[in-house]
Parts: structure tokens; sequence; C-alpha cells
């Protein structure tokens, strides 16, 4: 018999059955506690539980739908790439990204988790690794949930920021990943500040209205990559279906709904979208509204038909916004040597 995920259980069943089972409602309270803010490893890990109660626990439900498999460590900046293993056996990816640039002090300094909502990607984004797997099905809550604790059991606390930012399309999961952000930031789950979470999309504009109309408050990035439709369909044949400008103007939406910046991203690959033309218009349709841009080098996957543009290229771009009065700023790659880096996270 497959067993129900803990979490995957809502909060009034869960604590409806724990008082067919004779237990008082504070013991709902110390499981959630234990789960979310005390790293249990499993149910019979929550000492201050009556036995009988931890043995029907572990009976009724699974407290980790996820097991971790294996690391990969990047001797460049420590960045460590986990890969979990689902109830398929198959690979669910997470990246710690540590906010020091030294290696060693990921494990005593703050680090960020970049989260995957869906195995593989249905989305086939023409310069990511992730369209090279297909599409498996979509993660649950619970999963999504169980990357950060299982990362923050191994690596410690410090953890600043969430997200969504890995493997698949995070809105094409709407219900789950609201979920999940909703226990991430409520005091009686994870307890962070809906600032320290954000949201990565493709572009689904009516999954950025909807997310608006119900009042999710995090930080919105919108992978723009093109500024005209011709061009973003060709390297974005799924999410190009929105146009540039309801894309644009959904983003504005949201900031006006939410009373929060929205970023930009822009990967800059080398003769296609890094243009003076591409800099013009890309200040132009985003103008009237607080966003900023983060300029994304092409992190080169060998498989795929772009390059990187060289440095002087790079900063050239980003003078011409900064000219046009944009904020505009360049990520900086992590991980490159694992396989981590920004549209990187595809084959284990």
């Amino acid at each position: 018999m497959t067993l129900k995920t803990f979490l995957d259980v809502p909060v009034d069943d869960f604590l409806l059955f724990l008082k067919k089972e004779g237990s008082p409602a504070f013991h709902g309270r110390q499981v959630y506690e234990w789960f979310f803010n005390r790293d249990a490893a499993d149910f019979h890990s929550m000492s201050d539980l009556p036995l009988a109660l931890r043995e029907m626990l572990s009976r009724e439900y699974r407290l980790h739908p996820l097991a971790l498999r294996r690391k990969e460590n990047s001797s460049i900046d420590g960045t460590v790439r986990y890969h979990f293993e689902d109830r398929d056996h198959r690979d669910v990816s997470a990246v710690m990204l540590p906010e020091a640039p030294a290696a060693a002090a990921a494990e005593a300094g703050h680090y960020s988790i970049c989260l995957s909502s869906q195995l593989g990607c249905s989305y086939r984004c023409s310069f990511c690794a992730s369209g090279l797997l297909p599409f498996r099905r979509q993660l649950s809550a619970a999963e999504i949930i169980d990357q950060i604790l299982l990362i923050r059991g191994d690596a410690g606390s410090g953890l600043s920021n969430v997200l969504f930012m890995g493997m698949g399309e995070p809105l094409a999961n709407y219900t789950q990943v609201v979920k999940a952000m909703r226990w991430i930031t409520s005091p009686g789950g994870i307890g962070m500040s809906p600032s320290r979470v954000t949201l990565s999309t493709s572009g689904l504009v009516p999954q950025i209205i909807k997310l608006a109309d119900d009042g999710v408050k995090v930080n919105l990035a919108v992978s723009l990559h093109a500024v005209r439709d011709d061009l973003r369909l060709k390297i974005m044949p799924v999410s190009g279906k929105f146009g540039v400008r309801d894309l644009i103007k959904a983003a504005k939406y949201y900031s006006r709904k939410t009373n929060a910046p929205v970023t930009f991203e822009y990967i800059l690959l080398k003769g296609v979208n890094d243009h003076l033309i591409d800099a013009n218009r890309l200040a132009y349709l985003i103008k009237g509204f607080p966003n900023k841009v983060n300029l994304i080098p092409y992190n080169v996957i060998h498989s795929l038909p772009y390059e990187r543009p060289d440095s002087e290229s790079i900063h050239r771009f980003q003078n011409w916004l900064r000219d046009r009065k944009v904020p505009v700023f360049v990520r900086r790659a992590k991980g490159l040597d694992i396989g981590s880096a920004c549209g990187q996270l595809g084959p284990a």
C-alpha cells in the first residue's frame, strides 16, 4: 500500500484524523513544528510525542516524499546540486547557492535554494537544458517543500532565499506551487518573508494575472529574453505564444496589485538578441512601473545552437540600458562546472 504524504493532506483533515484517534490538537501543532522547523527525519524522531502516536503516524503517512540520492559539489563557488529520488525512482534536482564567494563559506554562511516544480519540462525553450527532458508530471507541494527541508537538513541553518527557478514552469503547476509558497511564508510553516521568495515564469499571462488576483505577493521574475514577438516565439515556442506587450501588461498588473517591483530576466544570446535595437525596445516597453532587468549571459549547453556573448558585448548592452535609465544588473553564473547555472538544469 502506498502511504499518503503527510503534507499533501489538508490541515483540517489531518487534525480531524488526530481527533478521531484520541490525540489532542496540540499534538498536531507539534507534528508541524517538527516537520518544518526541527528537521525531523521521520515520525519516530518526534521525541516529545507519545510513542503510540508516532507509530500510528508512521503506519498512515510518509513524512518525506523525496530521498537524497547524491550531491554534486562545485569546486569553483561552493554551489551544490542535489539529486533527490521520487516515489518512481526519478531524479528531482534542486540547487543550493551559497551567498558568500568562498566555497567553504557555504557550510556556515547564508544560501539560497533553487527549486524544481515539475519533473521534466514541456515548454521547450530552445536555449534551456530542461527542455531536453520529456515532461513527466507535476511535483506536489509536499515534494517542492521537501527540497527545502532536505537541503536545509544537510546544509544547516542559513537559508535566506527560495527561488522557483529550477526545472519546470512554476505557473503551469499553479495550484501546487501556490500551496507550497503559502507554506513557505506561513508562520505555521517555514515562516519566511514573502520578500525572500522569488517565482520565475517563462511568461504565462493568465496565471500571472491570477497570481495577482489571488493575492500571492512574492517577487515575480518574468523570463522575457526577446522584445519581438517573432523572435520570442522562435526561442520560446510555447510561452512565446503570449505576445510581448500582453506579457508586460500582465507584469505591470501584478506590480500594481501587489505594490511590488517586477524583475525581467533577459538571457543574452550572441548575435540573437544583444543588439542596440533590442536594448532600445526593451527600455521602451518596460517603462512606467517599478522593475529591474537581470541580464543573464548565456551559459553554454553544447548540444544547443547558441553562444555566449563576450564580456565587451555584455557590458555594452548593460550600458545601453543604463543610458536609458533602466535599473540593470548582470547575473553571475554559479555552478557552471556541475551543470547547475541558469538554464543548465537538464539531464542528471
